[in-house]
């Protein structure tokens, strides 16, 4: 009796933390349609993801009683909720609407000169160091400070070389942020900028003229991991700061702080005029 009550005791918590694995739904509140890549995730923590193609995601809510959980996504008012009170009525959030947000563009005053094309960031194209995604985890962020010497920047690509084998296609988010205190702040960019990393591929090169990005400051450049692949990670050239490089920052995944992690620069640059 004493084993079989030992045995009852020990489940007890398991099923507990098990039923705090919650599973939802993210959709447009105006389309009603589902929305994917929405970063799902508990604000300053490593606990975190990313809906999928439709719109679902998985999260461990366990111990979290008291943090906050975060909704956000470009284009999208942000849904913030206590995580007690969002698990006392699971079943109405079982099914979450973002609303869409009316984004009003940066006025940028451009002076009538003939603008220059200028290469901003880390351009090491090395193979023997790398750095990036080493795993299929969603809504890791890695990415660098990049300063600039004259504003306002007109950003037309972006740019950096792959530093492994790629064996299968994997979707990634390109993220433009302000610089506050020395770590990214604000998102610069009022669209989703989607990429794609082909098997094979050497060099990704993204072109941002549809986005019309500004920047009048050092901003930071960003990769995020948002699609599950059959594959596992994909690394980019790297090199020491010592060399230029700078330090790389990321977060490891949605909602989460962001932190200096290497002395060692990431290999991202843009394409720039001024």
């Amino acid at each position: 009796m004493k084993r079989i009550l030992f045995v009852a005791l020990f489940l007890i918590p398991s099923l507990f933390a098990n039923a705090q694995i919650f599973e939802g739904l993210v959709k447009d509140a105006k389309t009603n349609l589902p929305l994917p890549y929405v970063n799902v995730g508990i604000i300053g923590k490593s606990v975190g993801t990313v809906t999928d193609s439709a719109g679902r995601y998985k999260l461990n809510l366990a111990n979290h009683d008291t943090d906050s959980l975060k909704l956000s996504m470009i284009g999208y008012k942000a849904l913030t909720y206590q995580v007690a009170n969002f698990l006392k009525n699971a079943n109405t959030h079982k099914t979450l609407l973002l609303q869409p947000a009316v984004t009003q563009l940066k006025e940028v005053k451009v002076n009538n000169h003939k603008w220059k094309e200028v290469i901003l960031g880390n351009t090491t194209q090395s193979k023997s160091s790398n750095a990036g995604f080493r795993d299929n985890r969603l809504g890791y962020e890695i990415g660098s400070i990049i300063k600039i010497k004259k504003s306002p920047i007109y950003i037309k690509q972006f740019n950096t070389a792959i530093a492994s084998e790629i064996t299968d296609s994997v979707k990634l988010r390109l993220n433009f942020y302000s610089v506050k205190d020395g770590m990214p702040d604000q998102l610069l960019q009022n669209q989703n900028i989607f990429v794609t990393v082909k098997k094979g591929q050497q060099n990704l090169n993204v072109n941002l003229e549809p986005y019309n990005i500004y920047v009048d400051d050092k901003f930071f450049v960003s990769l995020e991991w948002i699609q599950n692949a059959k594959g596992h990670g994909v690394m980019f050239s790297a090199n020491l700061s010592l060399f230029g490089g700078g330090s790389i920052i990321s977060r490891d995944t949605s909602q989460d702080k962001w932190e200096k992690v290497s002395i060692a620069g990431i290999g991202f640059n843009v394409l720039a005029e001024y």
